[in-house]
């Protein structure tokens, strides 16, 4: 069989997505649930590449009944990426039975091959794929935006998830937490983009059949799978931390649940070292850190602040930064602008800063400074 340049950059994407995906199924790395679910997106990933080769190659009429699989096994990306976000972002996270609801939009669609495809016998199966003018476009155009539709919906979804879990934590955690996310956002952002093209190119095939876009549209996929994988093979290298997990204290942060009673020697300690060491200064100050410094379990320190102080960690640390803010801006020996203020008091993001002080004070810094200066307030 003569292959061309694309089905052989299209192999060297599958090839190099399996590649990956063994790697995060080595001892070191598989034990993260986060990290079996990017398998499984890898391997339905190259599931989709494979479509298009099968059907660039010709392969696909010497086998007719491979035909399609590759879309249909394709199609379970969008619960697979929805399911690594949230394994992503919560440490708690676990696989379970509803989780299943994730699979249905491919066995629908695989029942709708079923019968219009696979009962067919090999004559009509083949006189199927010799209508068909472009690889892994279905026959109704409604069906395929439908399909794009609940794949785009997932995305959108699954990156408002993230936006909302990063919010609140940007300001508190540190670095390497928020690579991950980052990374999170970048995936996904690519895979909508990926995804808005490929809808738009099945609705201009259904529109425009006599255009002969076979070639065209098999290397775009080829050149697209490449840089798509080759991202994710060098976010392995550079940055490993990515297949980490968050860490734990992000998930007593967002996900509290009933606990038993918390030990109030434990929340007069955590007072006093707020007073005295002031560690809510460290702008990457994380719930981990802060037990170190108390020698405590995280989940008891997490449980003193929730039940102790009627906050969850985020909350209990921003006000304390808060108050140092306001004393600093209300002493008039303080010749530090506002900007730097906010960095002196713990924060990192500015945008979070004048929320969280607006919504403790009912001003912004610049007013309650200026309010306080002249004797109006007190901090």
């Amino acid at each position: 069989m003569y292959l061309t340049l694309t089905d052989i950059v299209l192999l060297t994407s599958i090839i190099q997505s399996l590649a990956l995906a063994v790697f995060l199924l080595l001892p070191s790395n598989s034990g993260l649930i986060s990290n079996r679910l990017l398998v499984a997106t890898l391997v339905f990933f190259a599931a989709g590449l494979g479509e298009i080769f099968l059907y660039g190659s010709g392969l696909a009429l010497q086998y007719p009944n491979f035909a399609y699989l590759g879309t249909l096994i394709g199609l379970l990306q969008a619960g697979s990426l929805y399911l690594y976000a949230q394994s992503l972002m919560y440490q708690n996270f676990q696989l379970r039975g509803k989780h299943l609801v994730h699979t249905l939009l491919f066995w629908v669609v695989g029942a709708i091959f079923l019968i219009e495809y696979y009962l067919q016998p090999s004559e009509t199966k083949v006189q199927i794929l010799l209508e068909r003018d472009h690889p892994g476009v279905l026959t109704s155009p409604l069906l395929a935006v439908a399909i794009h539709a609940v794949f785009l919906g997932y995305l959108y979804a699954t990156i408002r998830a993230i936006n909302r879990f990063g919010l609140g934590i940007r300001q508190i955690f540190s670095s390497i937490e928020n690579k991950q996310l980052a990374w999170l956002r970048t995936l996904l952002i690519g895979y909508a983009v990926a995804w808005t093209v490929s809808m738009m190119y099945c609705l201009t095939a259904h529109v425009f059949r006599s255009v002969p876009g076979t070639e065209w549209v098999a290397g775009a996929g080829a050149v697209t799978g490449f840089i798509f994988i080759n991202f994710l093979m060098i976010n392995s290298l550079r940055q490993p931390v990515v297949f980490s997990g968050l860490a734990a204290d992000q998930a007593a942060l967002l996900e509290e649940e009933p606990t038993p009673q918390f030990d109030q020697t434990l929340k007069v300690r955590l007072q006093q070292l707020m007073h005295q060491e002031k560690p809510h200064l460290h702008p990457n100050l994380t719930l981990e850190q802060l037990s170190r410094k108390l020698g405590a379990p995280s989940r008891e320190v997490s449980r003193a602040i929730n039940q102790g102080f009627g906050c969850n960690f985020f909350e209990f640390v921003s006000r304390y930064r808060i108050d140092e803010a306001k004393s600093r801006l209300a002493d008039a020996a303080n010749q530090a602008n506002i900007l730097q203020t906010m960095y002196d008091s713990g924060f990192n993001s500015k945008s979070v800063f004048n929320t969280a002080f607006k919504k403790e004070t009912g001003f912004t810094p610049s007013e309650y400074r200026r309010r306080a200066l002249q004797g109006d307030i007190r901090p």
